[in-house]
């Protein structure tokens, strides 16, 4: 059996907490998933995991491979996608990794610009979290990274910055029957302070955008969740949990009739930025998604 398969049954377990349900997951039997751990700890020489009284938990030396494992196991999954890309003269495919918020709001519409021009060269995007991309490297092969600023992958350069107007989407069951936004803007955001609201502490970074701008109107709000997805904080609001500032296209992706939208008056920004490996220059098709990504940002700051 490959290290490829043992690193599988590795993350298998790290993500579900349970060997049962790694080997659930991986159509295994339970000691075939704890073969495949005791073959990997015992070529890389250390312990993945403590066990105490049946139970398995992540140790630090498990918790600094996972990236890493990951890495190795996507792009083994990857190669069969890969060799019939390179085998249809598809080699120069753009291979992009985005944050959830970036993957579910930006990007898609951007695609689909790209894709209007270069319907014959699908690109790759691959979601990974705000720790996967600060820990990304050249090895990892991407040609562009898009992320919120002021991350900043070490092993790669911004080469562009788009900045965004958050708009606050506010539950209709929520908003006082007097209030609504004029000309796509809440004229008084102090009477919706009273409303409850869905933090994005501590990870969101434009969390302290928000912040800065109601310690400017010395005001405060009373957050009832606290979240690190801007994609749950859209949901939720949507659900009636409470009111939630979200970057403009996750607000178009998510929001419907039950979900008011509008900017807030001062205004709360917030910027994504593109990069590209260090002391590389961009591919064309690179800058050809560049170039889409900037008329999205245009067009939804003309909306």
């Amino acid at each position: 059996m490959s290290q490829t398969d043992d690193l599988k049954g590795f993350l298998a377990v790290a993500e579900t907490g349970s060997v049962t349900r790694a080997a659930e997951r991986l159509g295994l039997t339970q000691s075939g998933v704890s073969r495949k751990l005791a073959g990997l700890e015992a070529s890389l020489g250390f312990r993945l995991f403590d066990r105490d009284r049946g139970r398995i938990t992540i140790n630090q030396q498990g918790r600094a491979l996972a990236p890493h494992a990951r890495r190795i196991v996507d792009t083994s999954s990857n190669l069969p996608r890969i060799a019939r890309a390179i085998g249809a003269g598809h080699y120069d495919h753009v291979r992009i990794a985005a944050t959830s918020s970036i993957m579910h709001g930006l990007l898609p519409p951007a695609l689909a610009r790209y894709l209007d021009e270069r319907p014959g060269l699908p690109p790759s995007a691959t979601m990974r979290s705000l720790a996967e991309i600060l820990n990304l490297d050249a090895a990892d092969a991407f040609d562009l990274v898009l992320a919120p600023l002021p991350m900043r992958p070490l092993a790669f350069e911004v080469v562009a910055e788009y900045t965004l107007e958050l708009v606050l989407a506010v539950p209709r069951t929520l908003l006082p029957a007097d209030a609504k936004p004029v000309d796509g803007v809440w004229p008084d955001f102090a009477r919706l302070v009273d409303l409850p609201f869905i933090s994005l502490d501590p990870f969101a970074s434009y969390q302290e955008s928000i912040e800065a701008m109601l310690a400017l109107q010395g005001l405060e709000v009373r957050h009832v969740v606290e979240t690190t997805s801007a994609v749950a904080a859209a949901l939720m609001a949507r659900s009636g949990v409470g009111c939630a500032f979200l970057d403009p296209f996750i607000a178009q992706a998510f929001s419907g009739p039950d979900l008011i939208v509008a900017r807030t008056s001062p205004p709360v920004s917030h910027a994504y930025g593109a990069h590209v490996p260090r002391g590389a220059q961009i591919t064309p098709e690179a800058a050809r998604l560049l170039r889409a990504i900037q008329s999205e940002i245009v067009a939804v700051h003309n909306d």
